[in-house]
């Protein structure tokens, strides 16, 4: 019987659910200007964040004029199980004259970062930013000219494709190891940015729902990095620069290439929302957030039911030890 109670334990705890994905999307809260789960960080100006819903699908549209601002949302996990983020932006305009290249014109109207922090937070941190530049060519790797730790991969650039809805898709885990080359920490914040501070210019992008997926897709290869030397690879930044990256400035504590140059676009009619919508929500259930309600709630019965095996082993174990005939005392003459 015993034996028969711990082999289910074992079969339950062997198959426990996981998520297929993690999500960040970007649902209005009641009262509220700043999506469910984000923070809104402001650094020049104030942001301007509208939103907006085509075909129940919600999206961010973000401008800028002459400020910078970034929405954060806190995680944790390991990104080793969930390598792959995807995404869609679109971005409309650009911030003029912008280089990512050079501190002085370092803006751009789409920028998606996962940060990993590292003790000390404020320093030691690395992040991994994916970005829609003006002027360095898509494929370009580039540290970034204010914080040595921050590493940028230019997915698109320039006008090409300008106004059109894009799909991204990059294997983080894979990226990191490339650009750091290192295992990476768990998962702290993935943040959405815009810029056109440096160049006093104006900006706008739109960004839908951000996934972290469990399975890694087969994906055309990406361009590869421009070789115009090592400047065009690294960037011109100071390795040994040490300056807080902004998306740390309000906490105080707080890859190889076989897998890194791979992404997919879709090209769409109109905004593109109606031909992507199915993509958007996981083929296992007609809705993302039921199918996330559906796996937790089959979390807590799985709790709930090895809880019950535990109790039941426990009172078996008890009514054997009870009924265990004792051996009589040896009676000295």
């Amino acid at each position: 019987m015993i034996r028969f109670l711990f082999s289910l334990l074992i079969v339950a705890i062997v198959s426990s659910p996981s998520y297929a994905a993690i999500t960040a999307d970007f649902t209005q809260e009641k009262n509220s200007n700043i999506p469910k789960g984000w923070e809104l960080k402001e650094w020049k100006g104030k942001g301007e964040i509208i939103f907006e819903n085509e075909d129940g699908i919600p999206f961010i549209h973000l401008k800028s004029s002459k400020n910078s601002f970034a929405l954060h949302k806190e995680l944790n996990f390991n990104i080793k199980e969930y390598p792959v983020i995807t995404w869609r932006w679109k971005v409309s305009s650009l911030p003029d004259g912008a280089d990512v290249r050079n501190r002085k014109t370092d803006d751009q109207a789409a920028q998606i970062y996962i940060v990993f922090p590292k003790f000390p937070a404020m320093i030691n941190s690395r992040v991994v930013g994916y970005i829609w530049e003006t002027s360095a060519p898509a494929g370009s790797v580039i540290t970034s000219t204010k914080y040595s730790y921050t590493k940028y991969i230019v997915l698109r650039s320039g006008k090409e494709r300008l106004g059109e809805w894009l799909e991204e898709k990059r294997n983080v885990y894979a990226d990191y190891k490339m650009l750091f080359n290192e295992e990476p920490p768990l998962v702290g914040k993935v943040s959405v940015m815009i810029d056109t501070d440096n160049t006093k210019s104006s900006a706008e992008s739109f960004f839908s729902a951000i996934r972290f997926e469990k399975e890694p897709v087969m994906l055309a290869e990406a361009p590869k990095p421009v070789e115009k030397g090592a400047d065009a690879l690294i960037g011109s930044a100071n390795p040994k620069t040490k300056e807080i990256p902004v998306f740390l400035e309000d906490k105080k504590d707080k890859p190889d290439a076989a897998g890194a140059g791979k992404k997919e676009e879709i090209k769409t009619k109109k905004s593109g929302f109606a031909a992507i919508k199915s993509r958007i929500i996981p083929k296992t259930s007609p809705d993302a957030k039921a199918s996330d309600t559906v796996i937790a709630v089959n979390s807590s019965i799985l709790y709930i039911s090895l809880a019950a095996f535990i109790l039941i082993l426990i009172a078996v174990v008890a009514v054997i030890a009870v009924k265990r005939p004792k051996k009589p005392k040896k009676i000295i003459m």
